[in-house]
């Protein structure tokens, strides 16, 4: 595979993902992109390491790119889905975002972290898609 920064320099200037608005401002509409920007680092096509999260029926799930098979897009997306609470799927999707390493001392949980500066982005678009299950489950109850 070629290295992140070169397929963002061959992609960041024309893609079928990218939005651009009135405003002069970039946005992004790939899988995997958090925030929706077009940047480098929340880009889902350049970066070997992406977390894309999404709502599957009345379920949240996350989805992460795994970098040793990316030339096997069949074991490329390693996907969990959890159906908990509101409050336990922001700590889980923080945890397996960011790694959860309690004790420091184990090698293994050391390089726990997939990818540590994603983390605020990850819960914030975790919180949304909470938010559109519960209005989606008022209207339907409304009706």
């Amino acid at each position: 595979m070629a290295a992140p920064q070169l397929i963002w320099e061959v992609v960041k200037g024309h893609n079928s993902f990218l939005r651009k608005n009135l405003n002069h401002t970039s946005f992004s509409a790939e899988a995997g992109n958090l925030y929706n920007k077009h940047s480098y680092k929340y880009s889902g096509l350049a970066n070997a390491k992406t977390v894309d999260i999404s709502a599957e029926g009345d379920a949240v799930k996350v989805s992460k790119k795994r970098s040793k098979a990316v030339s096997q897009p069949a074991k490329n997306l390693s996907t969990s889905v959890s159906k908990k609470n509101g409050r336990r799927v922001l700590k889980s999707v923080a945890k397996e975002v960011a790694g959860y390493r309690p004790d420091l001392k184990s090698v293994a949980k050391e390089v726990a972290g997939y990818r540590p500066d994603l983390k605020a982005a990850a819960v914030a678009r975790a919180a949304a898609v909470l938010k559109s299950i519960r209005v989606k489950k008022a209207a339907a109850k409304a009706q």
